[in-house]
Parts: structure tokens; C-alpha cells; sequence
């Protein structure tokens, strides 16, 4: 929500028209990066201390690699989780960056970012009604 308000602010556009005229130049933008960047880092660290397999969603080259690597990734007939969660994991990232495109182009990078902070907001709350692990007597 900080990077949101920081672009909000600045008061500058979302793309650029030309590479010589860069959209973000002024300090309001770059706090802005700053804050996306420590959001994204933080989603990945949070990502690999739940020990889930959409924790290297960040990083489409980790996600890939992993996939490729994968001993069991052409055993189609089979349902593997962990192959399966990293496929998910990739076709999850390009379709959220087309549609954040088209939110951009639409709303502006405030607007796209409020959006995306509204969806992390609704998986901190669907975290709530996941259960724990039963208590061994």
C-alpha cells in the first residue's frame, strides 16, 4: 500500500512514451520501487519459511528451473503435487502479469498497485481459516 500511495503522489505517469523520457524520476517514485521491492523479497522469504511450493512464484526463472529439474515431470499419467504446484506456479504468473498490465493501461500503477494490495489482503484473511496441524499426544 506504501508503494500505492508513494505513485499516487509523485504525481507521474505509469509508462513512459519514449526510452529517453523515463516515467519515474523524481524521489516520490523511487520510494516507491523501493517499497515494491521490499514487498516482493518479503513474499518470497514469508513464501519459503511456509515450505510451499508457490514460494519461488517472485522469480519465473527459479520457478522454471525447478520444473525442469523435476525427475517426475514428464510421469503424465501420475498426479504429482509438487510438479503440478510448480506448473500452477508459472501459469499463475503470466496471467497475473497480463492482467496487471491491463490494469495498468486502465487505472495507472497507484490503481494497479492498490489492486494487488487488496488481493494480498484477502489471502491474509483466507490464512486465518486454514487449519493447524493436529496436536500429537
Amino acid at each position: 500500500m506504501s508503494a500505492a500511495l508513494c505513485a499516487w503522489k509523485s504525481g507521474q505517469g505509469s509508462v513512459a512514451d519514449s526510452r529517453g523520457d523515463p516515467a519515474w524520476s523524481n524521489a516520490l517514485t523511487y520510494v516507491a520501487i523501493a517499497f515494491m521491492s521490499a514487498s516482493m523479497g518479503l513474499q518470497g522469504i514469508m513464501g519459503k519459511r511456509v515450505n510451499t511450493q508457490f514460494a519461488t512464484t517472485i522469480v519465473l526463472t527459479t520457478v522454471w528451473c525447478e520444473l525442469m529439474a523435476d525427475p517426475k515431470l514428464f510421469q503424465l499419467k501420475r498426479r504429482i503435487i509438487s510438479r503440478d504446484h510448480k506448473v500452477i506456479g508459472i501459469v499463475a504468473l503470466f496471467i497475473g502479469g497480463f492482467a496487471g498490465r491491463a490494469i495498468l493501461d486502465k487505472i495507472g500503477a497507484a490503481g494497479a498497485l492498490g489492486v494487488g494490495t487488496g488481493i494480498r489482503f484477502l489471502i491474509s484473511l483466507w490464512w486465518l481459516f486454514v487449519p493447524g496441524k493436529a496436536a500429537k499426544k
